[in-house]
């Protein structure tokens, strides 16, 4: 019912508008439908989505666009990690006290997971840009018909990363652009207890690539020739400052090297030592979505030696899709 209506309302809005974010989160929406009849742990945000498609608006309104996405977010990560193995419980909110959404015992202790959607560059501003685009290749297709065209084609963009891509360093801007988005979303007070991660999904704002090798510092490209990428996921969680960024040139005899990293990475900055690790919820086209995980090598260490099964869930829900500081894992990761 749930797939249904959201389809249902992205059709009403294209008559005027396509909103191209809300497409990318079909297989999302799809997934939690077919699963929240059996599962009460869904049907809280099932029912917080259904309200959302009930507004006239929806399709069409930027803010609930960014909203959908957040609440799909959460719902998504529960139902990832219950295919996995690890049935969640949602932390009830406290009022005046900000807490992780969600806490699984494992073993003798528990873990928590702190989710967030990270929305397009400019917030509901940026979604509303790639609504304008549409409407006006709309309109543009409309008056080629009227003009007695036999084919009518007109284009529409949406830029997740707006105007934040430079030219010649792509690559650069992303990592910049996710580090911010990423820093931004970490709260103190929801990291207070041991055992947190933080779970960014990428629903609506890709990384540079949706191939594992991002969990790399930098991984081989033979594209035009031979030469080393660098890892855009790994530098947003182990990048330091003064690292070069090595990208991929728009044509031979053009520089490598993008720039320099100006920023810290999540993993790799004390002001973050509270967050136990990182896990991304990445939505390639052609494959169902994935958990890929980033941990500090001294934290997994001391996770083997001493809380084995905090090690062995993070790797039931990752399975090979996961690294370190060290690239201990690259090897499984080409």
């Amino acid at each position: 019912m749930l797939e249904k209506k959201f389809q249902h309302a992205l059709a009403s809005a294209r008559t005027a508008a396509q909103d191209a974010y809300l497409v990318h989160l079909t297989n999302a929406v799809a997934a939690v439908d077919a699963r929240q009849a059996a599962e009460p742990g869904l049907q809280a945000y099932a029912s917080a989505l259904d309200a959302l498609l009930d507004d006239s608006s929806f399709g069409v309104n930027p803010h609930l666009t960014n909203k959908f996405a957040q609440i799909l977010g959460e719902a998504h990560f529960w139902l990832m990690c219950l295919d996995k193995g690890l049935r969640l419980t949602r932390i009830a909110e406290v009022k005046n006290k900000k807490t992780p959404d969600f806490s699984a015992p494992v073993g003798s202790q528990s873990i928590y997971f702190e989710v967030k959607t990270l929305s397009v560059v400019g917030g509901d501003a940026g979604i509303a840009d790639a609504l304008h685009s549409s409407l006006d290749a709309h309109i543009d297709l409309e008056a080629q018909q009227r003009a007695g065209a036999r084919v009518a084609i007109a284009m529409s963009e949406a830029q997740p990363y707006g105007d934040k891509v430079k030219r010649d360093q792509t690559l650069l801007s992303v990592i910049n652009t996710l580090v911010e988005k990423a820093r931004g979303n970490i709260k103190a007070d929801q990291f207070a207890m041991p055992n947190t991660f933080l779970v960014i999904n990428l629903s609506i704002i890709p990384p540079f690539i949706t191939e594992p090798k991002a969990l790399r510092p930098a991984y081989p490209d033979d594209y035009m020739f031979p030469k080393a990428v660098t890892g855009d996921l790994w530098t947003l969680a182990f990048g330091k400052t003064g690292m070069p960024i090595l990208g991929i040139p728009e044509f031979e005899g053009k520089p490598c090297v993008e720039g320099l990293f100006d920023k810290v990475g999540i993993l790799a900055d004390q002001e973050f030592s509270a967050v136990a690790g990182l896990i991304f919820m990445i939505h390639p086209w052609q494959r169902p979505s994935e958990l890929w995980g980033l941990f500090r090598g001294a934290d997994r260490t001391q996770w083997e030696d001493g809380n084995p099964d905090l090690l062995q869930q993070l790797q039931a829900l990752t399975g090979k899709l996961w690294n370190d500081c060290d690239d201990t894992n690259g090897w499984q990761l080409q």
